[in-house]
């Protein structure tokens, strides 16, 4: 069974967690003094293998050579994972010698993908599990799910706000001075016309759903004639050259989310299991295209992935093995 497919970033693909995972153990195996060539040789194979593997590494490298001038969010749970493990080891060794096998740990392997993540540059940025409203200038809202992170290019001419990773629920003030709401990705734009809507990065598309008013989502490399006007209730997927309506959001609440469960409507398992993604502290095994075909339609809570597990579990013609709280493999009854 193969591993989703990691969320892209512009220039280099984002490492899912298990290959975090595997660079700590490698980066942790090479600190050691009896370590041989043969062991080096396979770790540079190793990353040679996928570019990914390479990043996971190289992130790494720069925890190590920079750990001592780690400021703010990074420094706090990596100094205090650190002085636990050094408590318990030798009591004069240097804090800084112990990273290589504090990095092995879990907790501090979901920290460097959180740490090192772009979307820290963000202006507003979420992490796993997490979910935030935030109030613009004007006094619209931003709500930003989990592992979502936004940009906010106000100007005398428009309200703009890039959407860089997840989905936001935008709630739109009136401008006096009658500057237009815009959302934009990488695929493209969607403006508010009225006050309500939710964008999401669904890979290399964005969705589009209307919960109040209107909304002109338009590609981002074609003519103004390609743009579509979406009405309350309706959903799009915008993709570089295109716009496509679709017959459903597969929500019968698309901002759900914000309220911490999922009101489902026919949805693919696979898009379910993407957004579980930003709220489980692990690893997720499963195949996307296998799970495209089974539907999900009910309530599903996402602040407690485990239970939501359970209840998919329970539900559904699927297989679900927890080997560890953090790691949940899923696949399709045969």
């Amino acid at each position: 069974m193969g591993h989703t497919i990691a969320e892209s970033l512009p220039g280099e693909c984002e490492p899912p967690a298990d290959v975090v995972a595997a660079a700590a153990q490698w980066f942790v195996r090479l600190q050691e003094d009896d370590v041989s060539d043969q062991e080096r040789a396979q770790c540079l194979r190793w990353r040679q293998a996928n570019v990914t593997h390479d990043l996971a590494w190289r992130r790494l490298e720069a925890l190590w050579r920079n750990f001592d001038d780690l400021e703010g969010k990074a420094a706090q749970p990596a100094q205090a994972a650190l002085a636990k493990l050094d408590a318990r080891k030798r009591g004069k060794r240097r804090v800084k010698r112990t990273v290589g096998a504090t990095i092995c740990c879990i907790g501090v392997a979901v920290l460097l993908s959180e740490v090192m993540h772009r979307h820290l540059l963000a202006d507003h940025y979420t992490g796993l599990a997490q979910r935030e409203t935030v109030t613009l200038s004007d006094g619209s809202e931003l709500t930003l799910d989990a592992r979502s992170a936004v940009d906010i290019r106000y100007s005398s001419t428009e309200r703009r706000v890039v959407l860089r990773e997840g989905q936001i629920l935008a709630q739109v003030n009136h401008d006096r001075d009658n500057r237009p709401f815009v959302i934009q990705t990488e695929q493209g734009t969607a403006t508010a016309l009225g006050t309500r809507y939710t964008v999401s990065l669904l890979g290399n598309s964005t969705q589009v759903s209307v919960l109040e008013s209107n909304v002109r989502v338009c590609p981002g490399r074609n003519s103004p004639a390609a743009c579509a006007d979406l009405k309350q209730g309706q959903t799009a997927n915008v993709e570089a050259n295109f716009v496509s309506r679709m017959e459903t959001s597969g929500y019968s609440d698309p901002a759900s989310w914000s309220q911490g469960y999922l009101a489902l409507d026919n949805q693919s398992l696979s898009r379910v299991l993407q957004v579980l993604k930003a709220y489980h502290s692990g690893v997720m095994w499963y195949d996307e295209s296998e799970l495209e075909s089974v539907r999900v339609s009910g309530v599903i809570p996402i602040d407690d992935s485990e239970q939501a597990f359970y209840i998919l579990g329970r539900t559904l013609p699927i297989e679900v093995r927890q080997y560890t709280p953090w790691a949940v493999a899923i696949k399709k009854k045969k």
